[in-house]
Order: structure tokens, then sequence, then C-alpha cells
């Protein structure tokens, strides 16, 4: 905001040099950001913080600068000489909604003479940035500048009937402003009104039937206060801001108003020799009520960090304006009218420490109890999950949860519950025209953008929301999705990526998750290659993923060249605690390593063929490992040679080869009988 420095300095007596009253004003949180050289004086623009209507004046910034700087601010003389004629015989005031305007101050001033303006006002207006019309329009111009009263002058002669309403818009009224646009209203917007129609946007702009101009005779002139969220609504409907607008929707002074009449009427009787009548027309349906605080001077030192003396404290607060009273340790204060921000306590303390210096005050974080908080619902699993695909040696990728309702189609052959999709209303594009049910079609569009970019190596994951309709009603769930691709390991000493490298990611994830015995089934078409497939379930038999080579079917419809390993688990399965791990003793004895080469058909899966190791097994069998798996020359077509460790380790005593050997014996006769398989 413009200011004048010599109109600032005008209101101060004992004003320091204008470098020191320049640093003094920023200390206290008014930012002098610029200084313009102009002439005699300076421009300053000043940063006035939205809550501080008080100061958006020349007096309002004076009042800081003298409790900041030790100036003192010059007392408000005003030098008003009226005639016999009342002002409440030519004019009447009404308010016909006192909801939205609490006061209005109507002063007549009679026999002007219109004319520019003396150099000094046309020139101090013009630092500020206001335009000069004439001798009366300047007048209400520099009120405002130097006090923050917006005010108005009517035509006398042109407000028909005498008599003023300040009311509501008609719907539908129409009123053409003083920028010569005429503008439809609405009974949310307050207008001043004479006895046949609106005459002026309340508190925004005058109206252009009632300006004042060159035959201008009699002057009405007009300072009230309005409601400030009304009067912003109705600036910012019709597109204007003013001057007015600019601080009646902050919130004016509501003392003001027929102070700043006195003010304006007795400059403009000066500048255009008319003459004053006598009396204010002053309709006050809702009478201002000032606030009253008590502050502590102990708590506001704690407060502060620093002792901050009594004497200080009043200083501070009464050329504020604040009236203190001190009795002991509290000091009580009367809020003035025009410190709208001041509400709590608080307030008060940031009124007396900016004053203080905030450099003073010790740079100290303040000493807070706190309670850990506790992340709840999905996040647990969520959290966990990311770590242990991270862990893994994955990078996270984000896609986007709306997808082509074509990838979504496809979508619903996955073994996941979700039958139907969800169709947006409004899509941003056609090919983001549903919720996406899988986290699938996003990795594996990511997979092929870097693929073509010259990334052969992909681990990637993504944790992300699935979204899709369950009886009618929209559903989430939380997802995990993996695609492996290339070489894993060093450069030097790297191997292509198989079905075993991504069970190992995908069994660590869902260890370190929180899924208990998870199972591995063949499975998974048609997203997946039928000798590399697999449905994920959990001992109740609920499927909760699926992992294994991507097929050339699905490869192809995303355009795909290399060979995809993909995997993806419905997180709801997994507990969002996890039981405390429990301490196992070390094992006393040493265990006996025994391997058995089984040989099977194809479709006798390792899993299935663990679990019946496992079963079969003596109890003395603490491990099961796999160690080769081998297929092709030297082996009936479909068949496949397992190559199984298992340890024995009895927990009292050391047990002997022939044990084991025993134990090995019974294990096969029982694995062929079982199973028919054979041995090599």
């Amino acid at each position: 905001m413009r200011f004048d420095l010599e109109w600032l300095r005008d209101e101060l007596e004992g004003a320091p040099h204008a470098d020191d009253l320049a640093k003094c004003l920023t200390d206290c949180g008014f930012n002098v950001e610029v200084r313009e050289p102009l002439g005699t004086s300076e421009i300053w623009d000043v940063d006035v913080t939205t809550n501080r209507p008080d100061a958006m004046s020349h007096r309002g910034l004076a009042r800081e600068a003298a409790v900041a700087t030790g100036a003192r601010l010059k007392e408000l003389k005003i030098q008003l000489e009226e005639s016999v004629e009342p002002a409440a015989e030519l004019v009447s005031v009404k308010i016909d909604a006192p909801e939205l305007c609490s006061r209005y101050v109507a002063r007549v001033i009679r026999g002007v003479r219109i004319a520019p303006s003396p150099a000094w006002l046309q020139e101090g207006l013009e630092r500020c940035g206001v335009r000069p019309i004439n001798n009366v329009v300047d007048a209400t111009n520099f009120v405002l500048l130097r006090l923050g009263q917006p005010l108005h002058a009517f035509d006398l002669e042109k407000v028909r009937g005498r008599r003023i309403v300040v009311r509501r818009a008609a719907e539908g009224e129409l009123l053409t402003t003083l920028d010569g646009v005429e503008r439809t209203l609405d009974p949310e917007i307050l207008v001043i009104a004479d006895a046949q129609g609106a005459s002026a946007l309340a508190g925004i702009m005058g109206g252009a039937d009632s300006e004042i101009g060159e035959g201008t005779g009699d002057v009405l002139l007009e300072s009230a206060w309005f409601e400030p969220i009304p009067i912003r609504r109705a600036a910012r409907r019709l597109g204007l801001h003013t001057e007015a607008s600019h601080r009646f929707e902050r919130g004016a002074d509501p003392e003001m108003a027929p102070v700043a009449a006195d003010v304006a009427a007795a400059l403009i009787a000066g500048l255009t020799g008319g003459t004053v009548c006598s009396g204010h027309v002053d309709v006050h349906p809702r009478p201002w009520t000032p606030g009253s605080l008590e502050l502590s001077l102990a708590a506001l030192s704690r407060f502060a960090g620093l002792e901050i003396g009594a004497e200080e404290v009043l200083r501070i607060l009464d050329g504020l304006g604040f009236l203190p009273r001190w009795d002991g340790d509290t000091v009580a204060v009367t809020v003035p009218s025009w410190r709208v921000d001041v509400q709590r306590i608080p307030d008060l303390y940031e009124e007396i420490i900016r004053h203080v210096g905030y450099a003073k005050v010790p740079a100290a974080l303040p000493t807070l109890p706190t309670t850990p908080g506790e992340r709840r619902g999905a996040w647990p699993v969520i959290d966990r999950s990311r770590d242990a695909a991270v862990g893994a040696g994955l990078a996270e990728v984000v896609t986007y949860a709306f997808i082509d309702p074509g990838e979504d189609e496809r979508t619903a052959t996955l073994p996941f519950d979700m039958p139907q999709g969800l169709i947006l209303d409004n899509p941003l594009a056609r090919t983001q025209a549903t919720m996406r049910r899988s986290l699938l079609p996003g990795l594996l569009g990511a997979a092929r953008t870097n693929i073509n970019q010259g990334e052969s190596s992909l681990a990637l994951f993504e944790e992300g929301r699935v979204f899709g309709l369950a009886d009618g009603q929209p559903v989430e769930r939380e997802h995990l999705g993996i695609v492996l691709a290339g070489r894993t390991g060093g450069w030097d000493n790297g191997e292509k990526v198989g079905f075993l490298h991504l069970k190992g990611v995908v069994d660590e994830i869902a260890d370190r998750t929180g899924f208990s015995g998870l199972e591995w089934r063949r499975g998974g078409a048609p997203w997946l290659d039928e000798a590399q497939g697999a449905v994920l379930s959990v001992p109740d038999g609920a499927i909760v993923g699926l992992a294994g080579l991507l097929s050339a079917e699905m490869a192809g419809a995303w355009d795909l060249k290399q060979a995809l390993y993909v995997a993806e688990l419905d997180l709801a399965a997994a507990p969002e605690k996890l039981p405390l791990p429990r301490f196992q003793e070390l094992p006393r004895f040493p265990g006996v390593t025994a391997d058995m080469t089984v040989e099977h058909d194809r479709k006798l899966s390792y899993a299935e063929l663990v679990g019946v190791v496992r079963e079969l097994a003596a109890e003395t069998v603490g491990n099961i490992e796999l160690v080769a798996r081998f297929s092709g020359k030297g082996l009936p077509e479909n068949a496949v040679r397992t190559t199984l460790r298992l340890l024995y380790r009895h927990p009292e005593r050391s047990l002997t080869q022939d044990e084991v050997n025993t134990a090995q014996e019974n294990l096969r006769r029982e694995l062929a009988s079982r199973l028919g398989v054979g041995f090599a």
C-alpha cells in the first residue's frame, strides 16, 4: 500500500529521520518494501496485512510509528463552522437492512463551487495512486487516505425526494455506476437508494445519476459503516475493487463515521467556499460496544520467553489506544473501535511483543508434552508392504487410478473379487474413463515406457488403491503390484530373471507384510503363462493374489516385446498388527542333512510335493530346501527331477547316520505309495 512520507510525518510530533522511521515500522510488522524519492518527499510501499485495516491510512500507520519510535501522535483537530440551517431539514435517512449497515451519517454542505483542487492536494493524491477529479471528490479521497474511512459525496439536487434509504437491491434492479457500466443487482447486494431507486453500491462505488458535476451546488456527504463480508461478496460478484471496498471488506472503524464526516465537511467547505449545515443526520440502529480484555504480566513474560516490565506494557498499549489499567499482575484494557483484529489475549501478546522487538525474543523451542501417534486402519499394512518391497530391491512407481475401459475389461479376468468396474460420469479423457480394478494395467504401461526408452532390466512395485462395485456399492482395496524383467544381481555376475526370482521376492514381501501360510497353486490364465503361473491363497482358501510370467496374449495387448514377471497381492488379507516375535532356543545338538531326488510328473507342483514330504517326514525333520530342479534331456517328456535337502535334528541327543538313512528310506517308500513318484 502506498504512503506519502510527507503526509505521514504531518501526523507525528518529533518524527525521526526517514531511515529510522522506515526501520522501526519494518521491525514492528509493517515492512517498508520500497522507498521512492519524489520531490521533497518519498513514496513508501508498505506491506499492510489484511487483518490490519486500521493501518491502511496515514493516521493509522502514524499511530504505529509513534509507539515504535517514541514520537507523539498529534491530536486530530477539526475546525468546523456550521450554519444555523439544520441538515436534518434537508435530507432524511432510513436503514432498512440494519444487519448489513449499523450506522449511516450524513452531512450537507451548501453553496459549493466545483473546481480543480489545489496543487498540494492533487499532487498528494497522485503520489498515493489516486487520480484527482474535483475539489469535492478529492476531499473525500484525502480523508479516506488520511483516516481510513471511505466517504461518498452525492449531488443533493439529484437525490430524489431528498431521501436516503439503505436497503437490499431488488431482484434484477439496474444501476449505472460511476465507471459507466450498467449493472444488474440482486438482494444479496446492499445499495444506497433515494425515493425512486438505487443511487450507489454501498461501500463499493457511487452511481452515475447522482455524481458530483460542474453544476453541483449542494453536497450530501455520506459516512457509514457496513458489514465486511457482504461488501466483499458483492465486490467479487460485480468484479469491482475500489479503495472503499478494500477497506470496508476488511473492517472499518465503526466509530470513525461521524469524525470523518466532520473532517471532510470542513475540508470541502474550505476548498469550495461552501457552508456546512448544522448537525449530522446520524442513524445508528446497532451501536458499537467496546470489548475488554485482561492479561497477566507473568503469563506474558512466560509466553515471550523474556521479562517484560509493566511500564513497557503500559507504554505500548496506551500508545496503541487500548487505555490500559494496571493492578498488580493484571493489566485490563478496552479494545479501541479501530482494532477489529484484537479479540483474544494472544492478540494482545502480539501487540506488545512486536513493539518490544521480535529480535529480543530468545530463539528456543517450547517444551510441549506429546503423545506418540499411531497409524491406524490400512496404514500399518501399507507401510510394511512398501518397506518390504524396497527391502527386496524394488523401485516404487505411481500410476494413474483412471485407466482405459478396454484395459479394465481385461482386468475382469483376474482372480480378485471385484466383479464390476467403476465408470466415471465425467472422465478427463476417453482413455481415463474407468477406475482401476488392478494395479497391473498401470504397471505394464510403466514397464512398456521404460523398455521403449532402452531400460531392459526392471524391478518395480506400486502400492495403491483399486476400485470397483460389489452389490452396487463402491469398494476400495489396497493392493501391491510387482514387475520384474531382464537381469538381476550385479553387472558382472547377474543372471536372467526367472520364476524363482519372482517367487523369492513375493515370499519375502508377503512374510514381512504379515501373510501367514501363503500357498502357491498353478493358475492365473489368461494373465499368466500356463507353465509359469500361480494363484496365491491363504490357509482359509481365499485367493489373495497371482504371480508368474506374463502370458504372450497379455504381452501383445500391451505391446511388450520382453518377458515380464508380474505379481499382485490384495493387502486386505494381511493383519493390521504383526504378533510379537518369540525367542526360540538355539539347538544344542548338530543336525544331519540328507538329499533326496524325486522324479515326478510336471503336473505335480513343487508346493504339493513339499507339502506331502512334510506330512510324511519323521518328526526329526526340521527344514526342507530346494537344491535343484531339472527337466529335459535324459528324462521322459513331462518328467521333472526335484532334489530336496532335508535337515534332521533331535532336540535331546545326536542322531546317528543309520537313523537318518532309515528315516529317508521310509519317506521314499511312503512317497512312492502316495504320489507314484520315482527316485534317482
